[in-house]
């Protein structure tokens, strides 16, 4: 994994990366794009196992044996979350990149407690698992985490209130945390996505074409999976520690992050005396 000087970007050639939530959706679709892009291995957690399997073998037999490796992991479970960990560094001796992808979406009043644990906690630990393996105080080579959030992180929606709550919850986290000196410290980008609606199976099922917000707010215009692979690719390569990134719409990944910067300048403005 280099930086491409010319480019201004990295390349993702030789990297060993690690995808939460990767066994179906979005998930899958970036683990087989990061192959694509010629990363080295891609370890990817899930619980479905029956899935992420299948996934393994499928990908392995398109890519090379050993490309890909599936571990079955409850990523709220913080042991499962460190084994995880601890198999992919002791198998391949160091890791670059890391997307916390893995997410619940439930209308309020179901599942908001494994809503919290899964969307927010477990990105929590496991941004701070992947700086600890990459960190370059520690050692490392430095790397890229990614955490997904949403746009719902910026757009007030009382049917998905809980959801809604923990993509904030992960934004504020990871733009407050990215900020300098630690990117100079670590050499860690940390960055953060905020995808649209995605045409996933999990969209489907929740029935949100049809939420009543759909019909009033444009935000709710469904993207394809492969787009929004695209775009977190993009930034991947591209995004500098701190920053936010819009990917919505079937359109490429635009800097959101001085629109973020302003808000919070807004809210910082009540505070102060």
């Amino acid at each position: 994994m280099v930086w491409d000087e010319v480019k201004q970007c990295l390349v993702l050639s030789d990297a060993v990366c690690l995808v939460t939530g990767g066994a179906a959706g979005v998930g899958a679709a970036l683990v087989s794009s990061l192959l694509t892009e010629n990363a080295q291995h891609v370890a990817f957690l899930d619980i479905e196992e029956k899935k992420g399997a299948a996934l393994e073998t499928q990908l392995n037999a398109k890519f090379g044996a050993l490309r890909a490796k599936f571990i079955k992991c409850d990523i709220a479970n913080e042991d499962e979350l460190t084994r995880a960990y601890k198999l992919v560094t002791d198998k391949y001796r160091r890791l670059d990149v890391v997307v916390n992808n893995a997410a619940v979406l439930s209308r309020d009043g179901e599942n908001s407690g494994r809503m919290v644990d899964v969307n927010f906690k477990a990105s929590v630990n496991s941004t701070f698992k992947a700086v600890e393996a990459m960190s370059a105080e520690n050692g490392g080579s430095g790397g890229v985490v990614v955490n997904i959030s949403s746009l719902l992180a910026l757009n007030q929606d009382s049917r998905l209130a809980v959801y809604s709550a923990t993509k904030a919850a992960v934004l504020q986290f990871t733009v407050t945390l990215g900020k300098e000196p630690f990117y100079t410290n670590s050499k860690v980008r940390l960055l953060t996505v905020c995808p649209g609606p995605t045409d996933t199976a999990i969209y489907h099922r929740q029935n949100l074409q049809n939420h009543p917000a759909h019909l009033t707010q444009p935000y709710f215009q469904k993207q394809s999976v492969e787009s929004a692979v695209l775009g977190i690719i993009e930034v991947i390569k591209t995004g500098a520690s701190g920053s936010v990134w819009k990917v919505a719409d079937d359109e490429p990944a635009q800097d959101i992050s001085q629109h973020v910067k302003k808000g919070f300048t807004v809210f910082s403005s009540v505070v102060k005396k």
